[in-house]
């Protein structure tokens, strides 16, 4: 019986083929996009599921509030945290920190000097927390003690061959390093990936005990084990009194109070798209939940395109019906039959789903930066197999079940419209707008908050800026290193700094003499040249010039924010206030006046409210040299900096970076997000315009007597392509106001997330409206201007 209907299904294929072609090509379409979404949802879900005692493994993050009404949630905790949270807490099992090196790290072997990346400095746990296997050494022993170091498997290998590395020593830094562990790679979805591991003591045994135990002071990525699992959030509750026991007599007087949170391991990946400080390989939870959104309306979409030309068809099958329950056919057959068909229908696209996903595959792990190999796993396959059958079915029971009730005497006397069919149709085809709108109106709303992020004002000019750490050979003679860049052909000017717009700033307080109180900022050490070279705008008083010696002794720039959260007022009213600054490394503080205001500037996301900023000259913690090169002129450029560079220190190799491509790299997450959603969109519209077209075809064939009839009556052609086009302008009109609450509303809820954000115009829903109405005049026009055109006597010759 089974392959009775298999036969007639594949018969049906062939005598319908324009029909089989729409439907079997949109669900192909629409299961293509369901796999690739799905393989790109599935590896991001990975991420941290080798830690098999995940559900007791935790990090803990800071939620910062400071006095100046700034809110941010920082990774990062004070040195004191693991120490006293095992002590306080017998349900926890082990601790962990870990302190980022921040940047390249010059290793040199007897053969080699190269700066390598991903390095930290940590304790003994790091192997057991974050279940690392090592494969020499012992872990529990190889980073307890200073200048000990563990390799991964790839590291050890680049410096040591096949040679046991374990023993052996590596300069590091101009120190000696005994390699103590070689551990294996970390798995491509981990949160993290450390290539080497220094003890954490050779950095912490020299520090004072007002550091160790220093609350304020929050660089240390710290991860909790408990002996079970535990409720996070009264455990996050005890957290509050612990700080308010320990950390609030220290901090508040600072101007700020943080509140700490658990943070499951497994979460890390999805759940930390927001922190400032991360060096975790970030995704973006919100960009999973949105593409799955996505993959689940276009599968909607092709759902309904099935279920409408199916219904539309089934009417051209009625008398078949009657037929085969006139010579005995069974309603449950009949269904079997309607329902079978239409699964060959979910199968052959599925097949032809899988042979475009694998095609699209290589270009999606290009386009993610992934590794995804071998998306047809058994139970991926199986997954997908379900799938079809159950679209097949659901796409197949609403004709199977309604004609196969008709009874046989009534469908050979019904010749009437079929008003319930129709009113159906017409709401899927209302549904299928809806979907198209809302997916449309989405993808222009995240294109253009992306532009925002990517081409928005920040206070500076990003372009053409060059930075490139210094060393000591560099600093040694600041004004002759400088001079030597500055002079480089088409180098327009070259400053020192510390604190780089997109990269790494400096968290500190400056003192408000007259109120006693510590003000929180992020500090940037700059020099003379730091505000000219990045092009920033100065709203009240002056730069700091070399004319003036006593700036270099105490003198201070603030950013709006700051003269208006310090309680200066406006930018005017700020300058000679007072300001002190207890200065690292000496035993004294900087007292000075402030001598200018510069407009607020984006040195983080652009996702962030700005911050106040406080710009100090402060030669010791010059760290990188910028230099603006002029337009065009950066290819040839950068091969004279590094003959500079490599002159003044030889013995470092060259590197550099963009600061525009800092904040590109901020905002790749919604950079891609918008792309896959243009993506993705634009196949949903076709996918719905295929319907659409067998809808029309439909139609027309339906209509062909009446419109010979018109014709011969005199009907232009312009009132009969109106006649058979206005009903979906109809449809299209009632889709458009059913979508634009939801769509305003999940356009708002995304942009929360932004403490700038594009306002959503009207122009936005106009422009989706007149996008989907000029693709549905393209879709209908054509097989209306035919049935139109048609003589009306090869239509009615036989009637």
């Amino acid at each position: 019986m089974l392959l009775n209907y298999l036969k007639i299904a594949l018969r049906n294929i062939q005598k319908n083929k324009l029909f089989s072609f729409i439907n079997i090509i949109g669900m192909a379409l629409s299961l293509s996009i369901v796999f690739i979404i799905a393989l790109f949802v599935h590896d991001e879900l990975l991420f941290d599921r080798h830690i098999t005692k995940s559900s007791t493994k935790y990090r803990i993050y800071n939620e910062r509030f400071g006095n100046d009404g700034v809110t941010s949630k920082l990774p990062i905790v004070p040195y004191p945290f693991a120490a006293y949270l095992k002590k306080d807490f017998p349900e926890i099992k082990n601790t962990l920190r870990i302190m980022d090196t921040y940047g390249e790290v010059l290793f040199e072997s007897a053969d080699r000097r190269i700066h390598e990346n991903g390095g930290v400095y940590t304790e003994g746990s790091f192997f057991d927390m974050l279940e690392v296997d090592v494969l020499s050494g012992d872990q529990l022993t190889a980073l307890t003690q200073p200048h000990k170091i563990a390799l991964s498997r790839s590291l050890a290998q680049k410096y040591f061959g096949t040679e046991k590395a374990t023993g052996k020593t590596l300069r590091i830094s101009k120190e000696e390093f005994e390699v103590t562990a070689v551990y294996e790679d970390f798995p491509r979805q981990s949160h993290i990936h450390p290539t080497f591991a220094i003890s954490l003591q050779t950095i912490a045994r020299n520090w004072s005990p007002v550091r160790t135990e220093n609350w304020v002071w929050q660089q240390f990525f710290t991860y909790v084990e408990f002996h079970a699992p535990v409720n996070e959030k009264e455990f996050n509750g005890k957290m509050l009194d612990f700080v308010r026991r320990y950390a609030y007599p220290k901090i508040e007087p600072e101007g700020f109070k943080y509140i700490p949170h658990l943070q499951a391991i497994r979460d890390i990946h999805l759940g930390s798209s927001d922190f400032e400080w991360e060096i975790a390989d970030r995704g973006n939870g919100q960009t999973v939940y949105i593409l799955g959104i996505t993959a689940i309306l276009i599968l909607v979409i092709a759902c309904l395109n099935f279920i409408n030309l199916s219904t539309a068809r089934s009417m051209k099958r009625i008398k078949e019906v009657g037929v085969r329950k006139v010579v005995g056919a069974y309603r449950r057959q009949l269904i079997f039959q309607f329902i079978t068909e239409s699964i060959v229908f979910t199968v052959l696209g599925l097949l032809l789903a899988i042979a475009c996903a694998e095609v699209a595959l290589p270009f999606l792990n290009a386009f993610a930066e992934k590794q995804i190999s071998d998306p047809l796993t058994p139970a991926m396959t199986g997954s997908l197999l379900l799938l079809a059958i159950v679209l097949g079915t659901i796409a197949g029971s609403y004709p199977a079940f309604h004609i196969s009730g008709l009874e046989a005497g009534l469908i050979f006397r019904q010749n009437q419209k079929n008003t319930t069919a129709d009113l159906f149709r017409k709401s899927l085809v209302v549904l299928q707008f809806a979907f198209s709108f809302f997916l449309i109106i989405g993808a222009m709303i995240v294109a253009r908050q992306h532009d925002l992020m990517q081409n928005g004002q920040l206070g500076f000019k990003k372009d053409h800026l060059i930075v490139m750490p210094l060393h000591r050979a560099h600093l040694a003679n600041r004004e002759s290193t400088k001079q030597q860049f500055s002079n480089i052909p088409h180098v327009s000017s070259a400053s020192f700094g510390y604190g780089i717009p997109g990269d790494i700033i400096a968290g500190d307080a400056v003192i408000d003499p007259v109120t006693g109180k510590n003000l929180p900022t992020n500090l940037f050490l700059v020099d003379e040249d730091y505000i000219p070279t990045f092009q920033m705008e100065l709203v009240a008083g002056r730069n700091f010039s070399t004319a003036n010696p006593s700036d270099k002794l105490g003198a201070f720039i603030l950013n709006e924010t700051a003269a208006q959260n310090f309680g200066f007022g406006d930018a005017r009213s700020a300058i000679d206030k007072p300001l002190h600054w207890n200065a690292w490394g000496r035993d004294s503080v900087i007292k000075g006046e402030i001598i200018g205001v510069v407009k607020d500037f984006h040195f983080r996301s652009i996702r962030e409210k700005v911050e106040p900023v406080v710009m100090i000259i402060y030669p010791e913690a010059y760290g990188s040299l910028v230099v603006r090169t002029d337009a065009g002129h950066i290819q040839q450029t950068i091969p004279e900096l590094k003959k500079v560079y490599e002159t003044i220190a030889p013995d470092w190799p060259f590197e550099y970076s963009f600061v525009d491509q800092h904040f590109e790299d901020m905002y790749r997450n919604e950079g891609k997000l918008s792309t896959l959603l243009s993506f993705f969109t634009s196949f949903a519209i076709i996918i719905a315009c295929l319907g659409l077209f067998g809808l029309v075809e439909y139609s027309v064939h339906q209509r062909a007597r009446e419109i010979s009839i018109r014709k011969v009556f005199g009907a232009q052609i312009a009132s009969i392509v109106l006649l058979l086009t206005s009903r979906y302008f109809m449809l299209i009109g009632v889709a458009f106001v059913v979508v634009i609450p939801v769509s305003y509303y999940a356009s708002m809820q995304w942009l929360q997330n932004f403490a700038y954000r594009i306002e959503i115009q009207p122009i936005i829903f106009i422009k989706a409206a007149l996008l989907i109405l000029l693709i549905t005049v393209l879709t209908i026009s054509y097989q209306s201007v035919k049935a139109a055109l048609t003589n009306p006597s090869k239509v009615l010759k036989n009637e």
